[in-house]
């Protein structure tokens, strides 16, 4: 598939996605539909272990979502029955548990997913908001759940809906010294938060800290971010792409069936309560032992500690050269993922 917004490139087994919507990458659904389609191409792909999303544009990442199609849904809205419905608590009540089972069958059946988007897509025309709202959540959800390593290499001002894109990913990087923000600013406008940040970020930054930022609607500074959590790291815009390839070359050293459990367990375990959480880890953790890779991995360390560990003191490493052994991991290139 051609690709209108969307520019890709590989470095080894890393998957770098530019986005190009001039002049400051205004989100659009398009784009959240091109996303979607590459995500699924990605997710078959075996050669990327990383999927990297940053800024094609100079000193720009994604500045918010495009407010023309924002102004479609209020005024959609006006006429929507299901506007109406939602106003009386019975009401939203009866939405609440109809869109919940929806989204549940959906993560169950793939087909359904298609045909749903589809129809929703069809009938864009006088159903904009449901389309987008649609089209929004089962990208961000499918970013979340992808069984790769996900990171975001923002390279310019974040807002909004590009600031709710991100917490989708495992890892989020930054350029902070050119005076690039984030922002969640939809209080601003009598909005909330539609892409799922209200639910993400108190996840990320704990509860007290999303709602002093969402309700306040200010900039953060790159800095203020990784120390609350938002940023896993804040680098100079020179050599910004190779401090987050770097990293990235280190992910796509760990071996994929171990990524496809830890990212299920995490995500699975943390919307649940702590015993199901539990059983979660068991079950992920029992696929990852029925592994013809975790056996060779096991047989090589096992050999490290052998030759270099369980030796008399003048022949032993030391701890901190075992770790850094163990972290380049380099007797696992040849994971498959089985």
């Amino acid at each position: 598939m051609g690709y209108r917004f969307l520019k890709t490139g590989k470095v080894g087994r890393t998957l770098w996605v530019e986005l190009h919507n001039p002049h400051v990458n205004f989100l659009t659904v398009e784009m959240l539909e091109e996303l979607h389609h590459l995500l699924a191409e990605v997710g078959d792909d075996p050669t990327v272990r990383v999927l990297v999303l940053t800024g094609g544009i100079e000193d720009v990442y994604i500045l918010h979502f495009s407010i023309p199609e924002l102004h479609r849904i209020v005024e959609e809205s006006r006429t929507s029955p299901l506007t109406g419905l939602s106003r009386s608590a019975a009401g939203r009540f009866l939405m609440e548990g109809f869109i919940t089972l929806s989204m549940l069958a959906m993560d169950h059946l793939p087909w359904l997913e298609r045909l749903n988007l589809k129809m929703a897509k069809a009938n864009s025309g006088r159903m904009f908001s449901y389309f987008l709202w649609l089209q929004m959540h089962r990208l961000y959800l499918a970013v979340e759940r992808l069984e790769k390593v996900t990171i975001a290499a923002i390279n310019g001002p974040c807002n909004g809906g590009g600031t709710e894109l991100t917490t989708c990913f495992d890892f989020r990087f930054m350029v902070g010294d050119q005076g690039f923000k984030l922002g969640q600013p939809e209080v601003l406008i009598n909005i909330i938060p539609g892409g799922g940040s209200s639910q993400r970020l108190p996840r990320l930054i704990g509860k007290a800290k999303a709602l002093e930022w969402m309700l306040s609607g200010s900039q953060l500074e790159p800095l203020e971010a990784k120390r609350i959590g938002l940023l896993t790291d804040v680098f100079e815009k020179a050599g910004f792409r190779e401090r987050v390839q770097e990293f990235a070359d280190l992910m796509s050293r760990r071996p994929p069936l171990a990524v496809k459990a830890l990212k299920r367990a995490v995500h699975r375990g943390t919307d649940t309560f702590l015993v199901r959480g539990l059983a979660i880890e068991l079950l992920e953790g029992m696929r990852c032992f029925d592994s013809s890779d975790t056996d060779r991995a096991m047989k090589a360390y096992a050999r490290l500690l052998e030759e270099k560990v369980d030796v008399p003191p003048e022949q032993r490493i030391d701890p901190d050269e075992l770790m850094d052994t163990m972290l380049e991991a380099r007797y696992l290139d040849g994971f498959e993922g089985r």
